[in-house]
């Protein structure tokens, strides 16, 4: 995540002050001020970079004993704060690579239960498919066989003159057909009832989460029903969402998802302030572009005056 512009010239005054200080009296416990701001380098500098600048930062210390207050044992007593500045960093290392190892596993966690959401209403997608199938393959090409039997019965006893016969056999038929068109109705019901909860699948990346919030909304007449189109969606979410926590403060996502003609239109939006409009394309806008791509689809991206917007056409996959 981008750091504000006010902390480096912030730690740099910290630093300033620490160093001042060591003016003011010729105790040697005043570089605990040094130590202190030794253990916050890590959250600005990567750690191959703190180890000589901890380095340099400690000489003070040991020039203004020295020269200063003319300490015969500064150089000694500058290397023992040192230690203590180098215990401080990896300290300070330590925490924050486990604070990224949390973060890291809640992130796969979050992922892993909207992927097993997915894949469970997959599942069930197919086998709600596959009883709707069997019944029209099954009970409807028996109706259907009856219906037409029924009605060649009802012309035989008409050409036979069994009026009341051909009356129950009517009713029969009737019944029939009645029968069989509610079976096509329950067919069809079934077969649009068998789209994806894809809110379900993007709520779930957001559990847990401090921040961003989720804005979602989602057209009346948009249905996911194919799982592959389903998880590019979900995959978009999920990086959006990742280059929002890492690169912005912005408390809010709005995911937004309707059809536009054959394709879904998916429109992510944050709440990333304007001043940070410079940024590259880095490998997780690179690898959405690409899944993007791979399907027929096109992305657009760029800041506009609430943030930064990334809109995706989708081809409708059937």
């Amino acid at each position: 995540m981008s750091l504000p512009q006010w902390r480096i010239p912030l730690l740099v005054t910290m630093y300033l002050l620490a160093v001042a200080s060591l003016f003011l009296q010729p105790y040697t416990y005043l570089a605990i001020f040094l130590v202190i701001w030794s253990a916050l380098l890590p959250y600005y500098l990567a750690w191959r970079k703190c180890l000589p600048v901890s380095v340099l930062a400690a000489l003070p210390l040991g020039l203004i004993h020295t020269f200063y207050w003319q300490d015969s044992d500064a150089w000694l007593l500058a290397a023992l704060f040192w230690t203590f500045n180098f215990f401080a960093m990896m300290m300070s290392n330590v925490a924050i690579n486990e604070k990224l190892a949390r973060e890291k596993s809640d992130e796969l966690n979050r992922q892993l239960t909207s992927t097993q959401q997915l894949v469970r209403q997959a599942g069930q997608q197919d086998e709600r498919l596959r009883i709707a199938r069997n019944i029209h393959d099954v009970l409807g090409h028996h109706l259907t066989a009856l219906t037409i039997n029924l009605q060649v019965a009802s012309l035989k006893a008409k050409g036979a003159g069994q009026d009341e016969v051909k009356a129950h056999v009517d009713q029969c038929h009737s019944l029939a057909k009645l029968l069989l068109s509610d079976v096509r109705e329950a067919v069809s019901e079934i077969r649009e009832n068998a789209a994806l909860d894809w809110q379900q699948a993007v709520s779930a990346l957001f559990i847990g989460l401090p921040r961003p919030r989720l804005q979602l909304s989602i057209a009346d007449n948009v249905k996911v029903e194919d799982v592959r189109t389903a998880d590019i969606l979900l995959r978009c979410v999920q990086e959006s969402l990742t280059n929002t926590i890492k690169h912005s403060q912005s408390a809010q996502l709005y995911v937004s998802l309707s059809k536009h003609k054959n394709s879904y239109l998916l429109t992510l939006q944050d709440e990333q302030s304007v001043t940070e409009k410079t940024m590259k394309q880095g490998n997780g806008l690179t690898g959405m572009a690409e899944r993007v791509a791979q399907s027929g689809g096109v992305m657009k991206y760029g800041f506009n005056s609430q943030g930064f917007l990334i809109d995706i056409l989708l081809p409708e996959h059937s």
